[in-house]
């Protein structure tokens, strides 16, 4: 292979990686000339052009760097803004995991929109406060994702929330993030149920040696989970109907499986389906502003729950 056709291919291997590279560089890099340079250049652009690639090499003033992009979609500077400013509302990483994904999600940019992002986003992540017990979770997300492609029983000691040490034996079966926390839904075997742990709980975990079969049509769907349950809390499935007088939308975003039965501007009758404890918390919050009117069972514990709440400010 001549040197010109390996100069193109280490160039063209480097633009795969979405790495800029200028002139400048490539000059001094393969010791040749700039015109060298340019054709090698316009030959990357002909072979982009006659193979119909999704890809456009893209030549860039500010930093007068060449980079690929491509045609359809380009991850820019707005996704990159966008992402970082969910990575710090999560505040799910400690501070050391949180720079170092934003540190990465900046590398795929150049230096001079690294350069206006971190301006922008520079107050935010300066006064970034994690969880108090936000630890290590890059780490633990990954292992327990691969347990749940290979249906692993893990061996794991967990932190209860007392703070109480437990060892469980479970088979992770989808990981959900909600509320600041990761939890790893997991069949245990012990309760002959699916149970939440969160992740951060989690302290230590290695493959069991007990052989505990998931039949593949109970795999979990966490999308569904996800439109039903409230705060990660465990509850029976429940389909509840209260008359809403807050912001429509606010109920609807937080209830997704729901039905506006009745709504005459001033008050809203919703009918959702979702898990009673968490949506109890939920449907608390919101004070005068709900009156449950069925199931009648629900409505008798929401009463109660009331009356334990005004028993606190009796002297």
């Amino acid at each position: 292979m001549s040197g010109s056709a390996t100069r193109q291919l280490t160039i063209y291997q480097t633009l795969l990686t979405g790495a800029p590279v200028t002139k400048k560089d490539l000059v001094e890099r393969f010791d040749v000339d700039e015109r060298s340079i340019q054709r090698d250049i316009s030959n990357i652009r002909n072979f982009i052009a006659e193979e119909n690639l999704e890809l456009e090499l893209e030549y860039r003033r500010s930093t007068k760097a060449y980079q690929l992009v491509g045609k359809t979609q380009t991850f820019g500077k707005a996704h990159v803004l966008a992402l970082v400013k969910i990575l710090l509302a999560s505040r799910a990483f400690n501070k050391d995991e949180t720079e170092q994904l934003i540190e990465l999600l900046l590398a795929r940019l150049d230096p001079g929109e690294q350069r206006e992002l971190n301006w922008i986003i520079k107050n935010e992540q300066s006064n970034y406060l994690p969880l108090t017990s936000a630890t290590e979770l890059l780490k633990p997300l990954w292992d327990f994702s691969l347990y749940i492609v290979r249906s692993q029983a893990v061996d794991i000691t967990y932190t209860k929330q007392r703070g109480e040490k437990v060892t469980r034996t479970i088979v992770p079966k989808a990981i959900i993030f909600s509320d600041y926390y990761f939890y790893v839904v997991s069949y245990n075997p012990k309760y002959d149920n699916d149970l939440f742990y969160r992740l951060d709980r989690i302290k230590e975990w290695h493959p069991s040696d007990e052989k505990i079969k998931v039949e593949h049509k109970d795999r979990y769907e966490d999308g569904k989970l996800r439109k039903k349950i409230q705060y990660m809390t465990p509850g029976d499935q429940k389909k509840i109907r209260f008359e809403f007088t807050g912001i429509l939308e606010a109920a609807l975003d937080r209830f997704p499986m729901s039905k506006v039965i009745e709504n005459d501007g001033k008050k809203a009758l919703l009918e959702v389906e979702t898990i009673d404890q968490g949506a109890k918390m939920w449907l608390l919050s919101q004070g005068k502003r709900v009156k449950i009117v069925s199931p009648a069972d629900f409505k008798n514990e929401m009463q109660a729950e009331v009356k334990a709440m005004l028993d606190n400010y009796v002297e």
